[in-house]
């Protein structure tokens, strides 16, 4: 019977790589210093951008567009035509600030230098795996065949377009009011613009899921799911569905750093449809020593 090894940001934290979103913040903090502004973000001890996805999901589009619209609908000269230019000029800047977003996510995973990792444990030969880190740590550092790991999110050094994002929604307002009348103005393709952001940086897990619906359906018969270093974020568990949905009498082991920090493991794992009875909960130090 197979095992699935799921890896997260700890196991590489674990390992000495630099790999924080506090980390993320030092490298780019130029960059997110600038767009503060138009996220509602709680400082927090670790810094503003400490827990960054959850932080994108925090956009406000109003704070956004007010800082472009430099519309005067009282001044005489005023003409409907500016609309169209506010639109455009929204968008350029929308555009901008989502391609700097990602060009520093991914220059940062790039900086990341695993050259001087060294392995801790040893995985059994055979081993799947299902990364949910960016870095190539599996492959170079434990010698792990590719074929056997699935970076759900993308990876680094394979020059992937990589997968990141927030799970919030955002209440849009109707096109009709409640007299049946359009809600419409001459700036609500402006305003729309202004919400891109918020859409573009969604972490779109359905679609994923979608994409590699074969190898969660291959996870039938799986007698061992391991999970080492991942937080189990309420935006990441419809994988962890999917895989509980398939591999439906397997035992699940949870390591973490400290056993204190485990507490809500079971909980989360048991939302996702796994048995109680079926979990069990350790630290790092369990896991076989290389």
């Amino acid at each position: 019977m197979s095992t699935l090894n799921i890896i997260g940001n700890g196991f590489d934290l674990w390992h000495g790589l630099p790999t924080s979103y506090s980390s993320f913040y030092v490298f780019a903090k130029e960059v997110l210093d600038e767009m503060e502004s138009f996220y509602l973000v709680d400082p927090g001890p670790n810094g503003p951008w400490s827990d960054f996805e959850s932080s994108l999901g925090k956009f406000d589009w109003q704070l956004f567009y007010d800082a472009h619209d430099h519309t005067d609908l009282t001044a005489e000269n005023f003409r409907p035509s500016e609309a169209y230019g506010l639109e455009d000029d929204i968008t350029e800047q929308a555009d901008s600030l989502v391609e700097v977003i990602k060009e520093q996510f991914h220059d940062w995973i790039e900086s990341i230098d695993i050259s001087q990792v060294r392995k801790k444990i040893c995985f059994s030969e055979g081993d799947y795996f299902l990364s949910f880190n960016y870095t190539s740590t599996i492959q170079v550092v434990y010698g792990v065949d590719q074929a056997n790991i699935l970076h759900i999110h993308g990876r680094s050094d394979a020059y992937d377009d990589l997968i990141f994002g927030h799970g919030e929604t955002m209440e849009e307002e109707p096109e009709l009011d409640e007299s049946g009348d359009s809600n419409r103005t001459m700036f609500s393709d402006a305003e729309g613009a202004a919400r891109y952001p918020f859409y573009a940086l969604q972490k779109p897990v359905s679609e994923v899921i979608n994409e590699n619906k074969d190898f969660f359906r291959s996870l039938e018969g799986f007698s061992t799911i391991n999970i080492i270093g991942h937080s189990l974020n309420d935006i990441d568990l419809p994988y962890f569905e999917e895989i509980a949905k398939n591999a439906k009498h397997a035992k699940w082991n949870v390591y973490c750093h400290k056993f204190e920090e485990c507490d809500r493991y079971p909980k989360q794992l048991i939302k996702c449809g796994v048995n109680s009875g079926s979990i069990s909960i350790a630290t790092y130090g369990r896991l076989p020593i290389a």
